[in-house]
């Protein structure tokens, strides 16, 4: 049956309703979404970039480099990847340097090469390079590098992008019925040990879309023909990739029309997107887009099942689309008021001073036998208010799923953040994302000149930023771990003041700068930038509600006798490392050289600097 103008209207009335309810949860969803190049990127003005340092030159010379191998010679101008990397970074300069306003020019930003890198040019603009650089290079390291990054390229597109997609709409379609969406939805694949086979399923779906655009008339028939396997999944994550397709396919028969039109209908949106640099797409078109197509999904999901179409017994998710009945769900979670109700247990060996860090800060001296009863008390508590809420049909009840408990991963119930951490935990944590930070830019710039640069104003494999910015959301912004909302922007708040702090710091201490975001969307005399603020915002909220308590879990499986003395090692070589570059900070090309006081040098700086 055709979808008329009114049922479009419907669709967007309820779609209105459910952003409404669920509004900043299906905001950063969105946004998480564009920043990892899952969705939405080329309509994001505000994040997205218009230029990659690999990608432009592949799309730019493309169809030169495949006529003959003289050609590639001369645009490559030598055999060594370093060399034409370097020369594809110079041609960005010059273009970065022709922008009138510096502040809203949206040409630069390490999260936009870094998607770009795997989006824009996608697999295939890596593969050129592969081939290029096997025929071209004698270099066996530059090879290597880049069939690892190819791997990591379709691991990151498969495993993340393409989950997540179904994510969202796991979650849009759980807020049409329910008032709570519990966050610990983003690792519902994991949870029930479907990641693969979600991965598999979406990647399926998008080479065959790919394939279609080898056609000009059968794309658009493929892409809408396609369009639910992603809602599929999310309401059925044991469906098989070959189901998903079939079962998409004549679900979309005599649809494909209907949805294009409602496709024409949000053009608007798009329009305006573009006009505001992306900032409407980003506080309202984004997520309304998506559950207008959750309303469209239900609305044929209903057709297919009453029309008895084959493959429509794969659509058995019931509680998804209507709520159970209480005495059914009082059934299923007995627990939940009995444990409530119990007094909430209190560590007895708290006053004072510790017990106005702990309640306040979240830090603790040391995990003793009394904090750890505290802390599996908390955990059981937190995982009863989701019960509660569960059982009180307040949200989704997961226990009524028909997903076999035994099959889902138990370890993943233990991440509860409203936690203590001891000292020793922090210490530990601090060392361990400043190195990753290290490790993180080292490779982004190695991609981007081809050679390795030890980053930061410290000689050690740590940039102190990331972990004293991982601590200060940790302990700072304790109180707010309650409200991810309000602890998203008091993140970005809280980064933004560090990062700026330390760059006026670092400037005026050695008369250099580490970093600079001229160039960058939003930028504050390039010490900070919108994008940035934004990365700090989505890794803070992974940060407190995942990561930190895996960390945490992983570092309390320890004696800690035996972690004591590596703590103290690694303090010994940090404040060795600090003396020691206070008098001879870490310097040179790609370090410091390619910024002088808050502007870019020349290209032609740049390049000799690299000599």
């Amino acid at each position: 049956m055709r979808i008329d103008r009114k049922t479009r209207k419907t669709f967007k009335k309820d779609a209105r309703k459910n952003l409404k309810r669920h509004y900043w949860i299906f905001v950063l969803m969105c946004l998480f979404s564009v920043l990892i190049g899952s969705e939405f990127v080329t309509s994001d003005n505000l994040i997205s970039s218009r230029t990659d340092a690999i990608g432009t030159a592949v799309s730019g010379y493309n169809q030169d480099i495949l006529d003959t191998e003289e050609e590639v010679a001369k645009f490559a101008g030598t055999s060594t990847f370093s060399e034409m990397t370097r020369q594809v970074v110079s041609d960005t300069l010059s273009k970065d340097e022709q922008m009138i306003d510096s502040t809203f020019a949206r040409t630069s930003g390490t999260l936009n090469q870094i998607i770009d890198y795997f989006t824009s040019g996608t697999i295939l603009s890596t593969l050129w390079s592969i081939i290029l650089n096997i025929v071209g290079s004698p270099s066996a390291a530059n090879v290597v590098f880049l069939v690892l990054s190819l791997v990591v390229g379709i691991a990151f597109w498969m495993f993340v992008q393409l989950v997540f997609s179904s994510v969202l709409r796991r979650v849009m379609l759980e807020g049409r019925i329910y008032k709570t969406v519990p966050y610990s939805r983003f690792l519902m694949f994991i949870r029930n040990r479907r990641w693969l086979n979600a991965a598999l399923t979406l990647a399926l779906h998008s080479v065959l879309v790919l394939l279609s655009l080898a056609f000009i008339i059968p794309f658009p028939i493929v892409f809408y023909g396609l369009f639910m396997v992603p809602f599929i999944l999310a309401e059925n994550p044991d469906v098989k990739p070959m189901q998903a397709i079939k079962l998409s396919w004549k679900m979309m028969r005599g649809h494909k029309w209907d949805l294009f039109v409602t496709d024409l209908t949000l053009l608007g949106w798009y329009i305006l997107g573009v006009i505001t640099f992306g900032i409407t797409n980003i506080l309202f078109a984004n997520p309304y887009r998506i559950a207008v197509y959750s309303e469209f999904y239900v609305h044929i999901r209903k057709e297919t099942i009453d029309g008895n179409i084959k493959g429509s017994e794969l659509l058995n998710d019931r509680y998804l689309y209507e709520k159970c009945d209480m005495e059914r769900l009082r059934g299923a979670y007995p627990e939940a008021a009995s444990v409530l109700g119990t007094p909430e247990y209190k560590l007895k060996d708290l006053t004072g001073a510790k017990k106005f860090f702990a309640e306040h800060f979240g830090v603790v001296l040391w995990n003793t036998e009394d904090e750890k009863r505290y802390e599996e008390n908390q955990a059981g508590r937190q995982r009863i208010r989701r019960i509660k809420d569960e059982a009180e049909g307040l949200s989704y009840p997961s226990r009524l799923s028909g997903m076999p408990d035994s099959r889902k991963r138990k370890s993943l119930f233990s991440l509860h953040y409203m936690r203590h951490y001891s000292l020793l935990s922090l210490v530990l944590m601090f060392f361990i994302y400043s190195g990753f930070g290290w490790v993180w830019e080292v490779i982004y710039y190695y991609m981007l000149q081809g050679h390795f640069i030890n980053r930061g104003v410290l000689h050690g494999p740590w940039l102190p930023i990331y972990g004293a910015g991982g601590l200060g959301i940790l302990i700072f912004l304790f109180p707010l771990r309650k409200n991810p909302a309000r602890h998203f922007f008091a993140t970005m708040a809280l980064c933004g003041a560090m990062e700026y702090m330390t760059s006026v710091v670092l400037e005026y201490a050695f008369g250099k700068l580490w970093w600079s975001y001229d160039g960058f969307f939003l930028n504050l005399n390039g010490r900070i930038c919108a994008e940035g603020l934004l990365v700090f915002g989505v890794a803070g909220i992974a940060f407190i509600y995942f990561l930190s308590p895996m960390i945490d879990n992983v570092i309390n499986r320890f004696d800690p006798k035996k972690l004591v003395p590596i703590a103290v090692i690694l303090l010994a070589f940090f404040v060795f490392d600090l003396f020691y570059s206070n008098a001879h900070p870490n310097t040179g090309d790609g370090i410091t050289d390619g910024f002088a006081g808050n502007e870019r040098v020349t290209v032609e700086q740049t390049l000799e600097s690299a000599e």
